[in-house]
């Protein structure tokens, strides 16, 4: 089982298994199932949760998928679970508690964050409403986000500083002299494309194809190269636009110019066309294409620069997330997790799931 995607989403309680009832849709044998530092997980708690989901996704789910969102359903539940009664136990431990002010900061970041959603509520109190596993459920496992937010939070501030600024401009230092050679190895593309097609028109007519094929087998930096770089027939579109326009508008047997396109510098030999059909009676209708062969010399593209600021922004959020992750995992493998069922042992985690990375510490 891989526990990595365990984060804020499941910290927030929107899929915790608890106290679900049974349902109509529940034909398993009821029992405990899973046991976190002594808190029990009945089969019929995370069936209900189930069929609470299943039915507010209403038709959204097709038929043969069923199956498969069902697992992926109950794997989120039962993750969920054992993050939120590790973590609750923990806060509840240290002495947090959810103030009024708590409760409003998370309540206004919660609106914020439903807004961009169609028919979004109003207030939280529509949203509690709503919640699939029951309102009541709703505020619990919302003031339980709160609590284990707040932990996290705590955690955080105690953690060595970041010098992000600084990480920052290294990054867009990097990428500004990547692209000073990136602007070099672009002349020097340009420059061989040149003297190949310099070379080629030396070449008689009678003796351009395999002349060409000769080069495309020699120089090219394409796949086709090793076919004389023959692309074989295509039709419009198929091609990057600047590609198209010029094997479509040059005639057979002339050697294009240098086409600069997002893989590097292209010379073009246009072998063969053919024209469009149109349908008759039985006969369908045939797209014009035309058949080509190409040399490539690859140029890769310059980075646009980031703003110090944005960079920033993406390391901090960057950071958080996988503080989050990290602080879970450890906490996660801190507990006794039991699976009291064969078909939840996949959830109890193991030592290589708990390791994550963190580029803060990079």
């Amino acid at each position: 089982m891989n526990m990595k995607f365990i984060g804020a989403a499941v910290l927030a309680g929107a899929m915790v298994a608890g106290c679900g009832k049974k349902t109509e849709e529940t034909v398993m044998e009821d029992g405990v199932v899973l046991k976190v530092n002594g808190f029990e997980l009945k089969r019929s708690a995370v069936e209900g949760d189930i069929a609470a989901v299943i039915k507010a996704q209403g038709d959204s789910i097709p038929s043969n998928q069923l199956e498969y969102a069902r697992q992926m359903i109950r794997q989120q539940i039962v993750q969920g679970f054992i993050a939120q009664k590790v973590l609750l136990e923990k806060a509840k431990a240290e002495g947090f508690v959810v103030t009024d002010d708590d409760r409003k900061e998370k309540e206004a970041e919660l609106l914020k964050a439903l807004a961009r959603q169609p028919g979004a509520p109003k207030t939280v109190a529509e949203y509690f409403k709503s919640y699939p596993f029951g309102e009541d459920r709703a505020r619990s496992e919302f003031e339980n986000g709160i609590l284990i937010d707040k932990m996290i939070k705590d955690a955080q501030t105690k953690a060595p500083a970041v010098d992000y600024k600084a990480k920052a401009e290294e990054i867009i230092s990097t990428i500004t002299s990547n692209n000073a050679k990136v602007a070099t190895a672009d002349a020097d593309a340009l420059k061989k494309i040149k003297d190949i097609k310099a070379s080629l028109d030396k070449v008689p007519a009678a003796e351009l194809a395999a002349k060409f094929a000769d080069a495309a087998k020699e120089n090219s930096e394409c796949p086709s190269s090793a076919k004389g770089g023959d692309l074989g027939p295509f039709t419009r579109g198929a091609m990057v636009p600047e590609f198209d326009k010029a094997a479509f508008t040059l005639p057979v047997g002339k050697l294009s110019e240098p086409i600069k396109t997002q893989f590097g510098y292209h010379l073009l030999l246009v072998t063969s066309k053919t024209p469009e059909v149109k349908a008759e009676g039985d006969k369908p209708a045939s797209p014009e294409k035309v058949q080509a062969s190409h040399i490539l010399v690859k140029v890769e593209g310059a980075r646009p620069v980031p703003k110090l600021e944005d960079v920033v922004n993406s390391l901090k959020k960057e950071a958080e997330r996988s503080f989050v992750q990290k602080f879970v995992l450890d906490e996660i493998g801190k507990a006794k997790i039991e699976a009291l069922a064969d078909d939840f042992k996949q959830f109890v985690p193991q030592k290589d799931d708990m390791a994550v990375e963190n580029p803060a510490e990079k």
